[in-house]
């Protein structure tokens, strides 16, 4: 038989967690033909000797909403030898939006996941209102890789509420109107929908964010229309105490499932040096609910959590209500703030109680390591706590003055959650975890965490052997593919999509981030590159060979109803 590609001499990990084995692959039409012993002619041929041959990988945790209006290729992702993504996560998107409230719902992306507004402004095409046109706007692309979208509730909420979704529930016939919107989204093909409760997810001139105001019976009215329609997935990042698990969470995540009988990711669960471990109660609490069917999978990453922060966007004190009004203002605006001793003071006296959720006071893990001034580069590498130390200064007024000399250009590092492996190892081995959070796409200016894959393989599989490859493999790839139902993906077995990755396990790894300047209007943002990625194949096209872009756009927007 002839077939359009046969790769030979590989080690196959299919992604079903089976031993892996030495075998070939043909591909014929974008599907794979045959694996094992099959040979035959072909158009071409891929010596794999040597090379892992897997599944492509899927991050269904993405925020490429923005990005794909001006990236086609959707890097860092792509590098990783990913070859499918949902975006539209965690409450906030681009869609539906109707024309005059493009500038609300771009701050909700500012302020939630850290994108800069004039980037979203004017590098967004905005050439829909509903959903269905959205996903109508994105099929006309050139993609390099497959995508699914989520629903956000924050921008449905404005879709239907106006100016008043962040201020209020909706009523019985706005629930109405949401849940027929949703309906004609998921017919369309849209993979769910996914919304935020987080008090640090704050929207436009620090207004709660919109799907902060989402009603019980709001809620439960759009899981129904999943569990109508038979098909796609809820996201939400729940937990207002990071890693903890609260009984009211629990209350919206039964009610969620229940309603809408499909499967549930919740974020996160994460190790926090404050309180080690304490991710074990969440993962007791829901485990005799998963045990017995009921899909609400916590979600965790592989990676220690490092975020690059200015206090131009301070995410990382959003939860703070001495903060509101830091956000979504002019340069000099935010200067008078800090400068001010009232906020100093207000600042301090919440850092006394629990106001916190990301930062909790933790001064001797946020670091300096960008400056601006000669005299300050003294400071790279040092902590607000060594600062303050050195300055006789408290360490509120140490950042503060510190960000005003630089005039808020300063960059620091806040080591966050995840640095102890041990804990780590627990999260990613546990089977009711879903693997995630890689949050590429978003904090643009503050992290890039795309490789989640590849620092699967090198420092859990390679390094620390904590996972076995057939299994890593598995949680990349079968695991998140039956969470989004697709059931053409996610497997190395005759009839499925020829979306795989051949990589070297001695060599696969994420590289050191590097600071770019391709965002529209040549603004900044961190990328992640990959090594040890030979090739990456969607729909049987070779897309990546040696970290090389081939010229293809392969990819597909993907049909949660046909997926």
């Amino acid at each position: 038989m002839s077939y359009d590609m046969l790769i030979s001499s590989a080690r196959i990990c299919d992604g079903t967690g089976a031993p892996a084995f030495d075998g070939n692959l043909a591909i014929k039409d974008g599907k794979i033909a045959g694996l094992g012993a099959v040979s035959g002619e072909a158009s071409r041929q891929i010596d794999a000797q040597g090379l892992i041959l897997a599944p492509g990988f899927i991050d269904h945790h993405t925020h490429y909403d923005a990005q794909i209006s001006w990236d086609p290729l959707l890097t860092s992702s792509c590098w990783h030898g990913i070859t499918s993504v949902v975006m539209g996560n965690c409450g906030v998107g681009v869609a539906p939006c109707r024309t005059d409230e493009r500038g609300i719902v771009a701050w909700d992306l500012v302020n939630v996941e850290a994108m800069p507004y004039e980037v979203l402004l004017n590098g967004v095409s905005w050439a829909w209102e509903s959903f269905p046109e959205y996903l109508a706007a994105m099929k006309k692309r050139p993609l390099a890789i497959n995508t699914g979208f989520l629903v956000p509730l924050s921008a449905l909420r404005f879709f239907v509420l106006g100016g008043d979704a962040p201020e209020r529930a909706a009523r019985p016939d706005e629930i109405q109107a949401m849940a027929d919107a949703l309906r004609q989204a998921m017919r369309a093909g849209a993979f769910g929908f996914s919304l935020s409760t987080l008090r640090q997810h704050i929207g436009y001139q620090g207004r709660p964010l919109a799907s902060r105001l989402a009603s019980h019976e709001e809620l439960g009215a759009l899981a129904d229309v999943l569990r109508e329609v038979g098909h796609g997935v809820i996201e939400l990042a729940l937990t207002s105490t990071a890693g903890l698990l609260s009984e009211d969470e629990l209350e919206l995540l039964k009610l969620l499932a229940e309603r809408s009988q499909r499967p549930i990711t919740w974020l996160a669960l994460l190790d926090r040096t404050d309180m080690p471990y304490a991710y074990r109660a969440a993962l007791d609490t829901v485990a005799p609910y998963i045990e017995a069917g009921m899909r609400i999978h916590p979600q965790a990453t592989p990676r220690p959590a490092r975020q690059y922060h200015t206090l131009r966007t301070p995410f990382i004190f959003a939860s703070f209500a001495s903060w509101k009004d830091a956000f979504n203002r002019s340069v000099e605006e935010q200067l008078a703030l800090y400068k001010s001793p009232a906020f100093r003071d207000a600042f301090r006296e919440e850092l006394k109680g629990k106001g916190g959720v990301v930062f909790t006071g933790q001064w001797d893990r946020l670091s300096v390591v960008r400056v601006t001034r000669p005299e300050h580069e003294v400071l790279i590498n040092k902590t607000i706590e060594e600062v303050a130390a050195l300055a006789e200064k408290d360490p509120v007024d140490a950042l503060l003055d510190l960000v005003i000399a630089e005039n808020l250009e300063t960059g620091f590092l806040f080591a966050a959650t995840n640095t102890n492996p041990e804990a780590v190892q627990e999260l990613i081995t546990n089977p009711h975890v879903l693997l995630g959070l890689s949050d590429a796409g978003a904090h643009v200016d503050q992290s890039c965490n795309a490789g989640v894959p590849t620092y699967l393989l090198h420092e859990w599989v390679h390094n620390r052997g904590s996972l076995s490859l057939e299994r890593a493999v598995q949680r990349l790839t079968a695991e998140p593919a039956d969470f989004l139902g697709l059931t053409k993906k996610g497997r190395l077995l005759p009839g499925m999509d020829a979306d795989l990755v051949l990589f070297d396990l001695e060599t696969v790894k994420p590289c050191p981030l590097e600071w770019v300047n391709d965002l529209p209007g040549g603004k900044q943002r961190l990328i992640e590159r990959a090594e040890g990625i030979a090739y990456t194949l969607v729909g049987g096209q070779v897309l990546f060979d040696h970290g090389e872009h081939q010229g293809v756009f392969p990819g597909r927007v993907m049909d949660s109803a046909d997926a």
